[in-house]
């Protein structure tokens, strides 16, 4: 009876560790590099970060992309020129070279996108398969003019 008790618990607590991303995965597509280059060459993105910016005291931003790979970036009263660009076949990166307010670091991530709502997720957020939580994303945008929206209000 007891070894039945621990397989049971053991099953249990494995279960419980597994990643969410294999229970929610539908409605969600990952974009890839040609999906990057192909979607953003010359369009604008509108967005906003899970978690207010302290630097300017905002969640929303908006980045323009120009085909040359350069962008032009605004939150809040920062406006700020940087350089996007791909890595691997599956993430994008953008750095702000010049550019104090935003820091000399590169940021990149990963994206998927659900009923025209792009949702970015950073190292911490995902596994080999994906994010562990579709709902951890750390910025989510629409293109500019699309008439999307992303639905679900920030929690």
């Amino acid at each position: 009876m007891k070894h039945i008790f621990l397989i049971t618990m053991t099953l249990l607590l494995s279960l419980l560790a597994a990643p969410a991303s294999a229970d929610n995965t539908s409605g969600y597509t990952a974009l890839g590099k040609a999906a990057y280059h192909k979607l953003l060459h010359g369009t604008t993105i509108k967005g906003e970060y899970r978690h207010m910016r302290e630097r300017t005291k905002t969640y929303n931003f908006t980045e323009h992309h120009n085909a040359d790979g350069t962008t032009d970036y605004t939150e809040g009263k920062i406006k700020a020129k940087g350089l996007w660009y791909t890595v691997g076949d599956d993430k994008i990166c953008y750095k702000y070279p010049n550019e104090k307010q935003m820091g000399n670091q590169t940021s990149c991530f990963w994206v998927y996108v659900s009923e025209g709502c792009y949702y970015g997720y950073g190292l911490n957020a995902m596994t080999l398969k994906g994010p562990r939580n579709y709902n951890d994303w750390s910025a989510r945008w629409i293109l500019s003019g699309s008439g999307n929206s992303c639905a679900a209000p920030l929690g």
